[in-house]
């Protein structure tokens, strides 16, 4: 009677999915390949660790912001001054071309907060709360942005530096020259006034 109400007891326990446990331990594997040997998006500093990739929702290289070592990840990213909810997750991992979906999120700030909102609902509070101070820093910029395109900027001209050059050498060859002739004729008037050139020339 033990022996069944113990067998019925484990049969009972429900295990965590197969592919939930492989992604936890391939993405485990991932990050120590990434922080203690080698990735191309990490740029190091004296004070921190950056990472380039376009995906990172916070800019930093640790485990929770790396997109490539989370098989669930969502961000925000920007195109063409509209912002779109990136979510990535397991299920979609075989499908490389597919592996991100993309959500437009509407122009008004309150509305893009209810839709991250919905759209993660079930997900992680730390990932909702990186999406929402993402999307409130890209907000701010993109409203930067629109200000300065309303204001007057100054244009810009090319400076030839080279052809610039050549036109002062050109000038002080020209002037050399000038020079050169004033002091011939006034030579010459000189000489003829003089008697130089006795009845050569007459007047």
């Amino acid at each position: 009677a033990t022996s069944r109400s113990s067998a019925r007891s484990t049969s009972s326990a429900s295990p965590a999915p197969p592919h939930r446990c492989s992604a936890m331990q391939s993405d485990d594997v991932v990050w120590t390949i990434i922080n203690q040997r080698f990735c191309s998006f990490k740029a190091k500093t004296r004070t921190q660790t950056f990472c380039r990739n376009q995906y990172n929702v916070t800019g930093l290289c640790n485990r929770t912001s790396c997109p490539l070592a989370n098989s669930q990840y969502a961000t925000i990213e920007e195109k063409e001054g509209r912002l779109y909810l990136c979510m990535k997750t397991v299920e979609r991992a075989h499908l490389p071309n597919q592996l991100w979906e993309r959500v437009l999120l509407p122009k008004n700030y309150a509305q893009a907060l209810a839709m991250i909102d919905s759209q993660l609902e079930y997900w992680p509070e730390i990932v909702k709360h990186k999406c929402k101070q993402r999307l409130t820093k890209m907000t701010q910029y993109l409203i930067r942005k629109r200000r300065l395109r309303l204001k007057p900027q100054p244009t810009l001209e090319r400076v030839h530096k080279k052809v610039e050059v050549r036109e002062a050498r050109r000038e002080a060859k020209a002037e050399k020259a000038a020079l050169l002739d004033r002091s011939i004729e006034r030579e010459l008037l000189a000489r003829l006034k003089q008697g130089t050139y006795g009845d050569i020339y007459n007047f």
